[in-house]
């Protein structure tokens, strides 16, 4: 499994080959919020980030592999990639409460048994992909509890991950975000936007789905409070949500899923020739 301690091994690799890492902050239990950046510093910027949901590591993975990729590639734009913005969750999910022992009994609570392996949420059971300031609460699954996933938390934003992300992002000021989950192959682009945002939106969408061989969706399908969301209607910038791996598998995934997902390798490089030609 692709665990912290491994994204952390990641670090000390792909620094010593000179990629630039750091943190954009910490996670409930400490654990840094790893980044990667590849390309120029100045001008343009693009955020890449998975393993938001604690059971969808892989994407973490995924996201780590593109940084291997594309390390020697000559890109014209700056790319950030956080693979594991989740990190606790991930370790909750490998390795059970017992690796949080201060969070245990409550943890334990919420999820009624030891298997965490369907867990989504951080280590205070919210669900980070629902803690973002976009029409936060009103999204058709919320929930109102500390539950496995899909807790909104008692005030948006409330999660130290989720205050890092919003941090970073501001810092960063993106020309576009990619967000990685998975599973079904599926590309989402929209929450609210209109007229040339919208049709600026939907070609860079169309041009990712039809790249990747992915289902593009139309409408927000219930969304609210993700970091796509907040993305679109704060930032007013293009932003995709992209489910990797076929549903012909099902959680919980294993490194294996990620067969037949290469082309997301490139998706970067794509992406940035994809908005400069719009």
């Amino acid at each position: 499994m692709y665990d912290y301690e491994a994204l952390r091994n990641d670090v000390c690799k792909l620094c010593r080959s000179g990629v630039e890492c750091g943190t954009i902050g910490r996670s409930v239990s400490g654990a840094h919020l790893v980044y990667f950046h590849l390309g120029p510093k100045s001008g343009d910027q693009i955020i890449i980030q998975g393993g938001i949901h604690a059971r969808e590591w892989v994407t973490a993975l995924l996201v780590e592999r593109q940084v291997e990729t594309l390390m020697c590639e000559d890109l014209p734009l700056g790319v950030y990639f956080l693979p594991m913005t989740n990190p606790d969750g991930a370790t909750l999910v490998q390795r059970g409460a017992e690796a949080f022992p201060e969070y245990a009994a409550s943890l334990l609570a919420v999820n009624g048994h030891n298997d965490f392996s369907m867990w989504k949420a951080n280590l205070r059971a919210v669900d980070l992909n629902c803690n973002f300031e976009a029409k936060w609460g009103t999204g058709e699954s919320n929930v109102t509890e500390p539950a496995p996933s899909s807790f909104i938390g008692y005030l948006s934003v409330s999660e130290p991950e989720t205050r890092a992300l919003v941090r970073f992002t501001r810092a960063v000021k993106p020309i576009a975000t990619v967000s990685y989950h998975a599973l079904g192959r599926e590309v989402y682009y929209e929450f609210g936007q209109k007229g040339e945002r919208l049709a600026r939106d939907r070609h860079i969408a169309e041009i990712t789905a039809d790249a990747l061989g992915y289902r593009l969706v139309h409408g927000d399908l219930g969304s609210a409070g993700g970091y796509k969301d907040w993305c679109v209607s704060e930032l007013g910038i293009p932003a995709l949500t992209i489910e990797i791996i076929s549903e012909r598998f099902s959680h919980p995934l294993d490194e294996s899923a990620l067969e037949g997902e290469e082309k997301n390798l490139w998706l970067p490089k794509l992406l940035i020739e994809t908005i400069k030609n719009s």
